[in-house]
């Protein structure tokens, strides 16, 4: 720039020189020519290469604070500092535009910072979201999706169709059918990509978004669902464990009023079924309460070390006169280092566990069955059990038996018991920090019902 302001500074100072000169030589006479025109270009050139140089200098002074200041915002090492040091170099003229550079490049590079700061925060809530997220392109192939998406699709990939993911025709049509006017909501039943997969309910949200691209959010609401099945069967079963008792009572007053307990024979008969009745409601209730603070997670535990095999033998022992009464035959294993093998447990809330399994032995149990209980040493764990030779549960079942009331065969359950037991052993169990499981070969085969508690050394 400086050197093109130069070259038309001698440009001008040339032709201004050669004008000057033209108009000299019509006052000075001819003979006085040939000495003066050779003195008239000397110092024409010499003036000549000085406005060159003075023009080329003045430029570049004031060139130069703009090139140190683009060269420091390409380095991004532009502050306060250096532009103070840049307008105190430049000249006056130089300092408003150098200012204005200043300004624009302070506002550009907070907004970028503001940008990056955004970026991570959503890049933060994308990738931690509980819901999955997909972005499709207008080829319904996914461009976009979180980690949560990937875990709920089995590992879904960039690039991928929708439909070769999901394998979910509601779920396409849905992608398909969004418009621009609003957001489109469905309930949908996905299920895994394997054969016999989880099946999952989805809220599936889809948005349209520029360039033809949709967005899909899909939030998991099984549990959700699964927990509303699980209140209504609680309630209906609480209300038909409640009706069939109440209704024996009801009759039994109402018989009682009609003149039966004047009655020698009858009437302590009635009275004592409507004690039968009570105890049982009274037993609900307590067992409601129980499961209630259990589930809650306030059960207070008195913790102490305990023999394994004497809690083994203290159930066994609460549990043989009605399994003798029933005609089954109960045995205890003794192993070799039974009464090596110790847990830090609360003794009478163990001792429930065992009588309620104990007890649903008996249930299913027919006649003329047998009952085995033990303990033994697993790997890194001591495990009580109880198993039987009764009616055994179905495969499909065998994960929901400690669900409140669950019955795998209602009309194979009619007996005695509230229909807790088993929900009350888990909740015990877990709070022992234990795991309890129920296995089972199918019906007619029996079922062994296993707990697992951490061990604890006699050392401890």
């Amino acid at each position: 720039m400086t050197r093109h302001l130069a070259w038309i500074t001698i440009l001008l100072v040339g032709g201004t020189a050669l004008a000057i000169l033209v108009v000299s030589l019509t006052f000075i006479p001819v003979e006085r020519w040939e000495s003066y025109v050779p003195v008239a270009a000397i110092v024409g050139a010499l003036g000549l290469v000085l406005a060159g140089i003075a023009v080329e200098a003045a430029g570049e002074r004031l060139v130069r604070p703009m090139r140190s200041l683009v060269r420091s915002i390409e380095e991004d090492a532009i502050g306060d500092r250096s532009l103070h040091e840049l307008v105190r170099q430049a000249p006056a003229e130089m300092a408003p535009l150098l200012y204005g550079l200043h300004v624009t490049n302070a506002r550009l590079r907070r907004t970028m910072r503001e940008l990056e700061q955004d970026r991570a925060e959503m890049s933060a809530l994308f990738e931690h979201m509980a819901d999955s997220v997909l972005v499709l392109d207008k080829d319904e192939r996914i461009v976009l999706s979180n980690p949560a998406a990937a875990r709920m699709l089995s590992g879904v990939a960039a690039g991928h169709s929708l439909a070769e993911v999901t394998r979910d025709a509601d779920l396409v049509d849905l992608a398909r059918s969004v418009s621009d006017t609003k957001p489109e909501m469905r309930l949908i039943e996905l299920y895994g990509a394997s054969p016999g997969g989880e099946r999952r309910w989805v809220q599936a949200v889809a948005t349209r978004l520029p360039e033809e691209r949709r967005l899909l959010v899909l939030q998991d609401i099984s549990e959700l669902r699964r927990a509303e099945t699980a209140r209504r069967d609680f309630v209906a079963n609480v209300s038909h464990e409640l009706r069939t008792p109440v209704a024996a009572l009801k009759a039994l007053v109402e018989t009682l009023e009609q003149g039966a307990i004047d009655d020698p024979l009858e009437g302590p008969r009635f009275l004592h079924r409507m004690h039968v009745e009570v105890d049982g409601l009274a037993q609900l209730v307590a067992e409601l309460l129980d499961l209630a603070r259990a589930e809650a997670g306030r059960l207070e535990l008195q913790l102490s070390p305990c023999r394994a095999h004497e809690l083994i033998r203290e159930a066994a022992a609460r549990a043989a006169p009605s399994a003798k009464q029933a005609g089954l035959t109960l045995e205890i294993a003794t192993p070799s280092d039974g009464d090596d093998l110790w847990v830090c447990a609360d003794s009478r809330r163990m001792g429930q566990v065992l009588s309620n399994l104990l007890a649903n032995a008996a249930k299913f149990t027919p006649s003329g069955g047998r009952i085995q209980t033990g303990a033994r040493r697993g790997r890194d764990r001591v495990e009580l059990w109880v198993s039987d030779t009764g009616m055994g549960i179905e495969p499909e079942h065998l994960y929901r038996v400690f669900e409140r009331f669950y019955k795998t065969d209602p009309s194979r359950a009619a007996g005695t018991g509230t229909g807790l037991g088993l929900a009350i052993a888990k909740h015990l169990v877990l709070a022992h920090h234990g795991q309890i499981w129920a296995e089972s070969a199918g019906q007619g085969r029996g079922a062994t019902f296993r707990v697992a508690l951490p061990p604890l050394s006699v050392n401890e």
